[in-house]
């Protein structure tokens, strides 16, 4: 019997002294060491070598300002405060560089293989924690964004330490189990939104757990035991449909603009009614169900239900977070800041916390108020860094949801619903994906949902009562102990799984208590599943989401898997001799699939290349069939359900080592490279080699880093990071002028070369690089048809395996006629070219160019410039009437009038030939939001005036143009968001 506590005696072969001398380092501790060692290696190797992508240079150089003194104030564009405090620190104990940058993603990383073997080796068993630790050593997401500076490495570890805080309180009822979860929630909080994906899920499960274990409970009278659950699947049913109907919401932009004017505005009033009438009556519905479950059972009994003070406990303390919710939902906008917005934000915040502490204060008043203590001491410093920005608490209680709200709508890479489940983890998270799979299958025929801890899932009591956790287990292979006691020992004759008790006493609560450890961990990948794919951005590193809590799930399942293998019988039988032909067997089966799903099927005719096909097929075919009947010989008294076991491992065994190859190949070879679907918006090896260049020419001609260098506004990223230190550096935006032709050094991006060559093309040299990647998107826009022509094709078959296994788009891209698949013309990509001026060119003689005196050309209009004031000028900053806020466009009408864009008024503003204010209309409407009522706008790009005086205005982020008559009626509109 596998136990995981420390003072168990030598049961298993883990458990056994590598070195009689050295009894205290066991098997077990041995391959511990041995996995961590390798984390450290895998998450630090050569971690630095890869150019800062988008995301990255948002984070490091708002970091490096806070380390150089120049304060940080909260944004949640950037997510939240934790990290950049974290990259500071870096800095300031390592210096600042890329390595620095990214240390702290390695270090957590690693933390979070260590605690999701360790802390979880307690609920796994000690194989189900090692295949944990080692699954998390070479997954490809873990492995990659452990190396990247981006929030998911630290979610990580919030995701196992969440788990296990959970886990740890409902076994025990400890309060430092409240504790931690408390700590781990508020830096959550503090790091990034996918704290409310979190919290809800969490919430979710646990009112799932509860609503199951008040069921069971001895109730008075049945009837109200069968009112109660009607009421909760009333309340389940209704919450279902309000969160349909918000989906619906969300997706309100594409649904709204291709409707008509008068067809549109019904089928999103009906989702905004759906949504607040169906959460209000779920409310409703949930109300009843309590105050029928409190009349039935009385608070004593639902307060002895450890997983009420878990929903108690995370309610109450986040409840002020979801103030943003209900201000959305009624219309307003949450990152409205103005003195009506605060107002409006305030009617929900206000009595949200004062629910929140309410409830507190009624559970348990002394550990609310310590949880409560430490959370806002957590969140306050990080928000206000450290009382240097007291704003920074507010926004952090309200904008950092309200803006993750706001995001939904504009869907970053419109990524399609199927991109996780058919795209990321295929290619990548193949592994634990079948793991979860193989662990939802041993639960459902266990019926091992709720097991107890410090025993390994497949070795559980099977009596229902509470058990010594330091009981000595039997002998391997045995099912009895020296008392008698039976065990469920799941061989191939597994002992019947224990019938639940439809009705359960209420336990002692200080007793230790089964856990439902297998139901939470799928319960957290399925929905990790789900929400990450409805959610309006789906990005590659989120994928990280789902696949920590999935190999938690597939350390269950192959430890389950292990424990339940008589491997003692195998070898018994000779097993080593069958383990000598599996190679051969896995070979044989690997060149059949070859054979049959590839572009060249077998006898198809007698051409040379026909009969290789045929031969290749033969003999893999005999070799399949000769090595599966020696293995099935020398195992043939073995059980069948042994024998599937072992195949089973020795296939998984094989997936392990593809998988820890698609994680080298993705972190160490292609780390730079658009071949890689695990990536977006990523940084080409041009800009490292720009900058290599950069600072020789800065150096050999300035003796320092003051070289005259010049970017735009595409150059932010990275050379926003990399130029940092530089100390003659011009930032021209999108707007070059002469002056440039005076810099040394030129960074230009694809989009402003025709604006800029002009310019520079008599006096510099440029070089050719790419900035950023984007992988191959063929993807998108799925259909049966589709799949089913690729599947039935041999050659796409060939090819796309060609893509999965190799990143290899060469047979692809023949197919397909496409020529922009190769690294030299890949796309979607952003080049960047490198322009020095060729004076400079010729003082560094490895450039190749023999000294010149730059010819100067003469402007041709030098004789003719002269200067002109301006006759009128009006408008000031500001919001008022004839006020401006970044003015993007104007007009002119016939009577010399102007109309000018005041886009981020969200307005327009028709002003007299004098000046003079005449009219303005126009106000903020998002139509992704629920709004996009005509005349109104989302910073109007574009104003124009027609021939009969119509005014038109793009309104950009609606997606859409309006026409008004010259007083600002509204007259149509037309177009919608797509391409």
């Amino acid at each position: 019997m596998e136990q995981t506590t420390e003072n168990s005696p030598v049961t298993t072969w883990l458990d056994r002294p590598v070195f009689r001398a050295l009894p205290q380092l066991r098997v077990e501790t041995l391959l511990i060491i041995l996995i961590l060692i390798a984390a450290v290696f895998t998450r630090f190797y050569h971690v630095d070598l890869r150019v800062m992508s988008h995301d990255e240079t948002n984070h490091v150089r708002p970091a490096w300002d806070y380390y150089q003194g120049h304060g940080y104030a909260y944004d949640p564009v950037t997510h939240g405060p934790f990290q950049f405090h974290v990259l500071a620190a870096s800095y300031f104990l390592l210096g600042d560089s890329d390595f620095s940058a990214r240390a702290p993603y390695a270090l957590f990383s690693i933390a979070t293989i260590a605690v999701g073997m360790l802390a979880f080796r307690r609920y796994l068993g000690k194989r189900g924690a090692l295949f944990a630790g080692a699954m998390m050593l070479i997954s490809p997401m873990l492995l990659f964004y452990g190396r990247y500076t981006r929030n998911e490495a630290f979610e990580g570890l919030w995701t196992v330490l969440m788990l296990y805080g959970i886990l740890r309180y409902l076994e025990k009822g400890e309060k430092s189990a409240l504790i931690l979860l408390t700590v781990v929630t508020a830096f959550h909080f503090s790091d990034k939104a996918t704290s409310y994906i979190y919290t809800a899920q969490a919430l979710m499960f646990l009112a799932l757990f509860f609503l199951d274990q008040v069921t069971r409970l001895k109730w008075p009278q049945e009837a109200g035991r069968k009112r109660f659950i009607l009421l909760m699947g009333a309340a389940v049913l209704l919450f279902v449909v309000a969160l349909g109907a918000g989906v619906i919401s969300a997706d309100a932009s594409k649904t709204a603009l291709q409707a008509d004017a008068t067809q549109g505005a019904a089928p999103l009033g009906l989702s905004r009614v759906l949504e607040i009438g169906g959460l209000g009556l779920a409310l409703l519905a949930g109300l009843a169900a309590l105050v029928t479950l409190v009349r039935s059972l009385g608070w004593k009994a639902i307060r002895k239900q450890r997983s009420f003070d878990l929903l108690m406990l995370l309610g109450a303390l986040t409840l002020p977070m979801l103030a943003a919710f209900p201000v959305r939902m009624v219309g307003w906008n949450p990152l409205d800041y103005s003195t009506n917005g605060m107002l409006h934000t305030a009617l929900f915040l206000v009595p949200m916390i004062a629910v929140g502490v309410a409830l507190g204060l009624w559970w348990r008043p002394r550990i609310y108020l310590t949880c409560l203590a430490i959370f806002f001491t957590i969140f306050t410093v990080l928000y206000t860094s450290f009382f240097t920005n007291g704003q920074g608490f507010f926004m952090g209680l309200i904008a950092s949801l309200g803006y993750w709200l706001s995001q939904q709508g504009v869907q970053r890479g419109s990524q399609p619903l199927y991109y996780y489940a058919l795209i990321q983890i295929p290619i990548y998270e193949y592994l634990p994906a079948i793991g979860a799979l193989v662990a939802l299958y041993f639960g459902l025929r266990y019926r091992r949902f709720m097991t107890w801890a410090g025993f390994a899932p497949a070795h559980q009591p099977v009596e229902e009562t509470p058990v010594e956790l330091e009981t000595v287990e039997p002998p391997e292979g045995e099912t009895q102990a020296a008392d008698g006691t039976e065990w469920a020992l799941d061989r191939e004759t597994p002992a019947e799984p224990v019938e639940a008790e439809p009705i359960i006493e209420v336990e002692d609560e200080h007793a230790p208590q089964r856990v439902p450890l297998l139901a939470l961990l799928l319960f957290w990948t399925f929905t990790s599943l789900v929400a990450y794919s409805l959610a309006g951005e789906k990005m590659p590193w989120l994928t990280l989401h789902i696949a920590t809590p999935m190999i938690l799930a597939a350390g269950w399942g192959f430890g389950y898997l292990a424990d339940t293998t008589d491997w003692k019988r195998f070898g018994e039988r000779k097993g080593w001799l069958a383990l000598l032909l599996l190679p051969v067997f896995v070979a044989s089966a690997a060149g059949l699939f070859a054979a049959t799903m590839g572009d060249q099927l077998p006898f198809q005719g007698k051409e040379l290349a026909q009969l290789q096909a045929t031969s290749d097929f033969v003999l893999a075919l005999a070799g399949l069939i000769l090595s599966g009947w020696g293995i099935t010989y020398i195992l043939r008294e073995v059980h069948t359900g042994q024998l599937l076991r072992i195949f089973g491992s020795a296939f998984l065994v094989l997936l392990s080592i593809l998988t820890a190859r698609t994680a080298f190949t993705a972190s160490y070879i292609n780390y730079d490279l658009p071949t890689e679907f695990l990536v977006y918006a990523h940084g080409g090896n041009g800009p490292k080699q720009m900058l290599a260049q950069i600072e020789e020419i800065s150096r050999r001609t300035t003796d320092g880093l003051g070289v005259a260098i010049a970017y735009d506004e595409d150059g932010i990223y990275p050379f926003w990071w990399y130029l940092r230190d530089y100390t003659n550096v011009t930032y021209y935006k999108d707007s070059p002028t002469r002056e440039l032709a005076d810099k040394a050094i030129v960074i230009v991006s694809e989009n402003m070369v025709s604006r800029v060559e002009p310019i520079l093309k008599d006096n510099f040299i440029y070089y050719q690089y790419q900035r950023l990647w984007w992988p191959m998107q063929d993807y998108f826009n799925l259909t049966w048809q589709r799949v089913s022509s690729a599947i039935s094709n041999p050659q796409m078959r060939q090819a796309l395996f060609d893509i999965w296994l190799n990143r290899d788009y060469t047979l692809y891209a023949q197919l397909q006629g496409r020529s922009d698949l190769t690294l030299e013309t890949w796309y979607p990509a952003n080049g960047i070219r490198l322009y020095i001026r060729k004076d400079v060119v010729s003082q560094i003689w490895n450039y190749g160019a023999a000294p010149v005196t730059p010819v100067v050309a003469e402007d041709p209009y030098l004789k003719g410039k002269f200067s002109l004031l301006p006759d009128v000028v009006f408008g000031t900053a500001g919001s008022e009437p004839g006020q401006l806020n970044t003015p993007r466009a104007l007009a002119a009408a016939a009577d010399g009038s102007i109309y000018v864009a005041d886009s981020q008024n969200h307005r327009i503003e028709h002003f007299a030939a004098n000046g003079t204010l005449l009219q303005q209309w126009g106000g903020f409407t998002d139509i992704t939001q629920g709004g996009g009522t005509d005349g109104l706008f989302y910073e109007p790009w574009g104003v124009a005036v027609g021939p009969d005086g119509s005014v038109y205005v793009t309104d950009t982020w609606n997606h859409r143009v309006q026409k008004f008559t010259a007083e600002g009626q509204f007259i149509t509109k037309l177009g919608f968001f797509g391409t």
